[in-house]
């Protein structure tokens, strides 16, 4: 594991190898979520998890990458691109300040992710779209509208009850399987080394317990 922060740190030999791995996670849990009609996307799980795993920058570049591929088929995916490279940047981050080494941290951490999503879907979906894109939640928001919501409350509503279930599910299943590594994994990465001193930490609290 590389003990360098920064680009050049985060950007090792195995993450570039699980990048490929990360995005094609995503394209099948966003695929098997819309062939299922689920009101949630679950297409950042890849994501999310080589961000906690490698850092901001593998984050980023993972979340812009993957949204990328995907709007070659659907054009009017392309500016929600934005959304998924800062989302893998922010977790990145919060990985490296411990942010996913407990229980109460993670649901901060999902909490900051879910704000930021609800945030920035509002507005690439009104700079770009005007306010209704593809997805089924402009369905929704149309409806609020249509019962007399003012705009721009039904466009956070709307955003809020689509993302944050969503965020939560999604940092959820990367904060699990990075639970199960060993230590010997985690050392292959740039975060490795933060997962590996909180088990220690809360090894030694056990210990000074007994």
């Amino acid at each position: 594991m590389s003990d360098k922060k920064g680009i050049k740190g985060d950007f090792n030999l195995i993450t570039i190898l699980i990048i490929p791995i990360a995005i094609a996670i995503n394209f099948i849990c966003g695929n098997l979520v819309l062939t299922l009609k689920l009101p949630l996307y679950l297409d950042s799980i890849g994501t999310f998890l080589v961000a906690i795993l490698a850092g901001p920058w593998v984050g980023a570049l993972t979340g812009l990458l993957s949204i990328a591929i995907n709007s070659i088929a659907d054009p009017s995916l392309l500016p929600f691109s934005l959304i998924a490279g800062v989302l893998g940047l922010v977790t990145g981050i919060l990985a490296r300040k411990g942010m996913f080494t407990k229980l109460w941290k993670f649901i901060v951490s999902a909490i900051i992710a879910s704000v930021i999503a609800v945030i920035m879907s509002v507005i690439v979906s009104y700079v770009f779209f005007g306010g209704f894109d593809t997805s089924g939640n402009s369905i929704m928001i149309a409806g609020m509208i249509s019962a007399g919501i003012p705009f721009w409350p039904a466009q956070l509503i709307g955003n809020f009850i689509s993302e944050v279930p969503d965020k939560f599910l999604s940092l959820l299943v990367p904060f699990l399987v990075v639970r199960g590594l060993s230590d010997r994994y985690l050392y292959k990465f740039s975060n490795g080394r933060v997962f590996i001193d909180a088990r220690k930490a809360e090894k030694a609290e056990k210990a000074e317990k007994k």
